[in-house]
């Protein structure tokens, strides 16, 4: 290879197989991992073909670069999986055998990592280095067979063809249904009359079927495209022997085909030529020269292009590719940001151009009015004229009325009257080209937005890139540590930056270390504790304002703050007194600093403190941020957020004092305007009451501490005195109200990170530019609300407001907004006010558990005969279709459903409706309005007794 191209043609077509087999590796690992869940015959056969097909494609690909050592260790890890599909039983892999073969696509790996950096460094390759790796994989072979049986011998046409197995079923398995379909559609319709026409077809088939047996070299579809040329070639043939000839061969060209797409020996029916018929003749072919099994393939007579088989990328399934560097795809999305700002000015431009036109024409209507007038005015003074000329001779003798006489101000008001007229047209013209820009900008706004669409997608990659292999890495550690965790990914498919794969595959790495090490139980402490001997650590990724969060969340015993502040004591970082006044957001800032831990013995899992320091570094080299949330016995989730490169969003712009700020609007829950009089005080905090609850009220001024200049513009939205603009923010971190000066509105906007070296400052996201030029700040809600409210967010659950309930000052209770896991007990909450639903189903969420929602009894019914599954229901008492006695009465008498806890929350609070409902199997009575501490106190107990 190196003699037909230079060093840097091979550097880059090495990257392309790099690339290609790292997805290939990748691939093998998961769908081994999918084996151990797989239950069906069907699903094992088609992953164990996908699994075989990616180690022949790297056996292919490796032999192609010289990659002899690979090629041969991918060879016999394409043998493993051919034993696999070759096995009689189809009973499920045994965990054993696929730890194997996960050792061996490991290897692969090592081997891959060798081969290409000895082309890099140009060096030749040693089979001494890789005999031992070799041996390996054999050992594996040898395993695999004497568990599920030995490797079958290839069929013959198969050994011929090692390298090109894959292209022949290929082109068996899209090429060839055409040519037997046409040809079995001739043998129907073949008629006396149509004799010649299908002679032609016959032709044309023939050179397909002949020029498919040279170029692939398969002597067996020689003989049958043989047969037809005889068949075509024999003088005085009757149809019905042409027919009978005809059919047999398209059933041997039916049965080749399954043979080798099944990979089976070619064995071929019998053709029998019948006696010839002298009535009947059937135009000869030439014969072409005899296939011969020799290495070059034979000289065939030239045939028509149009005849020979051909498949479009569409048809073959397989879509054409390029490989593009990075750098010039993040310059391509630069740009269509640029491109949107500035479609932006364009259209505030174009706004204005309206505006002025209108003014224009308002000016020209009042133009219109002077020239009418002046023309009348010309009239009068004309007539004036006209009678005084009366008295006057003309120069060449004509009175006043053969013939006008005209002055200086009337040429004057006559120019006047026409340039009004010309004005006029003038402006209908430019509002005529106003119109079309509009449209013009219309169109534009549209291909921008499908353009953006696109290009977007260009240096996206699923999140799935950065976490496949761990599936694998909990196995491991599973069998190697005795826990039985579970993995749960959550937004495999969100895009996120290629470029954060990178720092972003080692802190998931320990983060998933540290919950299993440091979260995660032993399945007899989790007994113990009354959790399930399972534990779970769930990953989800998904986008919010312009960010992507992602959360690593378990459900093992959480985080002690108290061993965290006399492990700081004990390594002299800070005195008992210090220790005792750290808040819980400092406390968990020591776990990432280099050195710390809090196990005080090393393992190989943990104990030497640069597991969290590794995951803050990594973040922070791409402005990333990472926090923590703990609850002792309960778990413990960590929030990484990235910035995406360039996001384009719609976003709600608002001002505060000469300030213009952009808040994403996917984190703007309502907006409202508000009365003096409708904010209440908690101590010295107001409060704002919004659907059934009260929530903090502040200032988006006290909450950002930055200055800016810039120029003060006037709302568009006009605001009382009397009334106050309120957002009302909702994200991760829990739910503020905050008070802005003015409403600007909606709009696109394109958000850019804040560049190195600058740190990101707390509360900007980042920022953008609008389309008069203004540089614009984009608000991080999060952090916004973070600041008020580190891990939970108060929150006060009230019935409707009297004058004896009103908040009244003081602390109250904190309910955490900790997103739910899988693993957490569901509640299924049953009424028909669709308030009292979602007030109801947000007190449950804070408190971490799941929630389904039905508006009856009998929707609830509906769901749980569908496989609902819930630890409590609790349902209301009046309600249409099914009211809540007779749902419960349905529910107890069913045997599948009998077991779940009922309890009955409605308005009815006298003796006579809390007797029925106990006759009937309530476990729990409650009253509204309720007390959610009492409520959640109360539900965790009834949850708690049937675990």
């Amino acid at each position: 290879m190196s003699s037909l191209m230079d060093f840097n043609d091979i550097q880059e077509l090495l990257g392309a197989f790099i690339a290609e087999t790292n997805e290939f590796l990748q691939a093998l690992e998961t769908q081994l991992l999918a084996m151990e869940q797989i239950e069906t015959a069907e699903a094992r056969k088609s992953t164990i073909k996908e699994m075989f097909r990616a180690a022949h494609s790297i056996k292919g690909s490796a032999l192609m670069f010289g990659f002899q050592s690979l090629s041969t260790a991918a060879h016999r890890i394409e043998d493993c999986f051919a034993i696999l599909r070759d096995r009689q039983e189809d009973t499920p892999l045994s965990s054993r055998a696929i730890t194997q073969l996960l050792q061996g696509v490991d290897l692969l790996k090592k081997l891959t990592a060798q081969s290409t950096a000895l082309v890099q460094e140009q060096k030749a390759e040693d089979p001494k280095d890789f005999q031992e790796d070799l041996e390996a994989i054999a050992r594996i072979k040898q395993e695999l067979e004497s568990e599920c049986g030995e490797l079958k011998e290839p069929a013959d046409w198969m050994q011929k063809h090692p390298a090109n197995t894959g292209v022949i079923q290929t082109i068996f398995k899209q090429d060839l249904p055409p040519i037997f379909n046409r040809l079995e559609t001739e043998l129907s319709q073949m008629q006396e009359e149509n004799l010649e026409k299908s002679s032609q077809v016959f032709n044309e088939i023939y050179y397909q079927l002949s020029g498919l047996a040279a170029m692939l070299q398969l002597s067996e579809l020689g003989q049958i495209a043989e047969s037809l040329r005889t068949a075509v070639d024999t003088p005085n043939l009757s149809i019905e022997d042409v027919k009978k000839l005809g059919w047999a061969i398209a059933q041997n060209l039916e049965t080749l085909r399954e043979q080798v797409l099944q990979e089976l020996p070619i064995v071929l029916q019998p053709m029998e030529i019948p006696h010839p018929n002298p009535d009947v003749a059937i135009s000869p072919v030439p014969s072409p020269p005899e296939i011969l099994p020799s290495d070059k393939p034979p000289t065939v007579p030239p045939a028509d292009p149009s005849l020979l088989p051909t498949s479009s990328p569409s048809e073959s399934g397989v879509k054409p590719t390029i490989r593009v560097e990075l750098d010039r795809l993040t310059e391509l999305v630069d740009l269509v940001g640029e491109l949107v700002i500035n479609r932006t000015h364009l259209e505030v431009q174009e706004t204005q151009l309206r505006a002025e036109v209108k003014r224009l024409r308002r000016h020209i209507r009042d133009l219109n009015q002077f020239g009418v007038q002046l023309r009348e005015e010309y009239d009068r003074l004309a007539g004036e004229k006209s009678h005084q000329g009366r008295h006057s001779a003309h120069p060449l003798g004509f009175d006043a009325l053969e013939m006008d006489h005209y002055t200086e101000f009337h040429e004057t008001a006559r120019e006047t009257i026409e340039t009004t007229q010309a004005i006029a047209h003038s402006s209908a013209k430019i509002d005529e080209v106003a119109l079309n820009l509009d449209r013009s900008t219309d169109r534009l706004r549209r291909i921008c937005d499908r353009l953006r669409s696109q290009v977007m997608q260009l240096r996206v990659v699923s999140f799935s890139r950065a976490v496949d292999h761990l599936p694998r890495a909990i196995r491991d550690m599973s069998r190697t540590y005795d826990k039985d965790v579970n993995l749960l990914l959550i937004g495999r498919d969100t895009k996120i930056d290629e470029s954060l794969l990178h720092a972003l595959r080692d802190p998931l790495v320990h983060l998933v270390r540290n919950a299993f090490d440091h979260g995660i139980e032993t399945p007899e402490k989790r007994k113990a504790a009354g959790k399930p001997p399972n534990g779970q650590i769930e990953i989800e990724a998904r986008h919010q304002g312009g960010q992507t969060i992602i959360t690593i969340s378990d459900d093992g015993q959480g985080i002690d703050p108290e061993t965290i502040r006399s492990r700081l004591v004990e390594l002299n970082l800070v005195s008992e007194e210090q220790a005792l006044e750290l808040s819980l957001n400092e406390l968990y800032d020591f776990l990432f600093w280099s050195g710390f831990s809090t196990q005080s013995e090393v393992t190989d899992l943990s104990g030497r403190g640069v597991g969290l320091d590794i995951v803050r570094s990594n973040l922070r080299q791409v402005r990333g941020t990472v926090k923590v949330d703990s609850r002792l016995g309960r778990g413990t989730t960590f929030i990484i957020k990235l910035p995406l490169m360039l996001s384009i969003s719609d976003a709600l712009l608002v001002r505060i004092e000469h300030h213009t700020l952009a808040l994403p609007l996917d984190a703007v829950e309502e907006i409202l305007h508000v009365n003096a009089s409708e904010i209440q005080m908690a101590m010295h905090q107001p409060m704002l009451r919004w659907r059934e609850e009260y929530i903090r009220l502040v200032p988006l001024n006290h909450l950002l501490h930055y200055n800016e200049s810039s120029r003060d513009v006037p709302s568009p939205i006009p605001v009382g005195e009397d009334y106050m603009p309120v957002l009302v923010l909702s994200s991760s971190e829990g739910i503020l109200a905050i008070v802005v000066d003015r409403l600007i509105g909606q709009q696109e906007l394109v958000v850019k990170p804040l560049p190195q070296p600058l740190s990101k400052p707390t509360g900007i996201l980042g920022c953008t530019i609008l389309g008069d030029g203004e540089v614009v700040s984009i608000l991080d809600v999060d952090d916004l609300i973070g600041q008020l409210h580190p891990h939970i967010q108060k929150a006060v659950v009230l019935p409707p407001e009297t004058p004896q309930n009103r908040i009244s000052p003081g602390p109250h209770p904190p309910v955490p907004l900790l997103p739910p896991l899988p693993s957490q007990p569901q509640i299924l909450v049953i009424d028909d006010s669709y308030t009292i639903r979602q007030m109801l189903s947000l007190t449950l969420t804070r408190a971490r558990y799941r929630v389904a929602q039905a508006k009856d009894g009998q929707d609830a019914l509906e769901q749980l005969h569908h496989g609902l599954k819930c630890a409590l229901i609790i349902a209301d008492i009046e309600m249409p279709r099914m009211d809540g006695f007779e749902f419960l009465a349905a529910v107890k008498e069913n045997a599948h459903f009998s077991d779940i806890p009922v309890a009955m929350l409605t308005s009815r609070s006298g003796a006579k409706h809390r007797q029925r409902a106990m006759e009937l199997g309530a476990v729990q009575y409650f009253t509204k309005p309720y007390n959610e501490r009492q409520l959640l106190e109360a539900i965790a107990q009834l949850i708690g007794a049937t675990l």
